[in-house]
């Protein structure tokens, strides 16, 4: 779906790559304690913690994507129908208009779930599908 009007999203870093998720998925901007590993889990996912009652995923999207870990206390909490995951975040730019074509970046795996190419001011942003991530995620991805 590509689109010209400007959409309201949280853009963030990994790394050096940027992405953007829709302002109302983005719960906060967490700093997370000391992990708890998930036996067997992928790489891209670095463990649990505790957050206000919830026990929330952390993955590396770094990792997921292909990349080298990024090391990082900071997190993206996205909130989804089904559950919540926080996303690593070495950088926090705010909540910005997003504009651009909203195609995904790629035909299966991850890459069906980040879209664009897209733009936030002067950086260009990878826009992640929320529910989309979430279900992936879930399903062994």
């Amino acid at each position: 779906m590509s689109t010209d009007a400007p959409q309201s999203h949280l853009v963030f870093a990994c790394g050096q790559s940027w992405y953007a998720v829709p302002a109302e998925r983005a719960a906060e901007v967490v700093s997370f304690p000391a992990l708890t590993r998930v036996p067997g889990a992928p790489p891209h996912l670095l463990g649990v913690f505790a957050h206000r009652g919830e026990v929330i995923p952390v993955v590396d999207l770094a990792i997921l994507t292909g990349g080298k870990p990024v090391p990082s206390k900071r997190a993206v909490l996205l909130r989804v129908a089904r559950g919540s995951v926080a996303l690593t975040a070495s950088k926090v730019a705010g909540v910005s208009s997003v504009a651009g074509s909203f195609d995904p970046l790629g035909s299966s795996g991850i890459q069906l779930h980040l879209k664009g190419p897209a733009r936030a001011g002067r950086e260009e942003v990878a826009v992640i599908e929320p529910e989309g991530l979430f279900e992936f995620l879930t399903q062994g991805g």
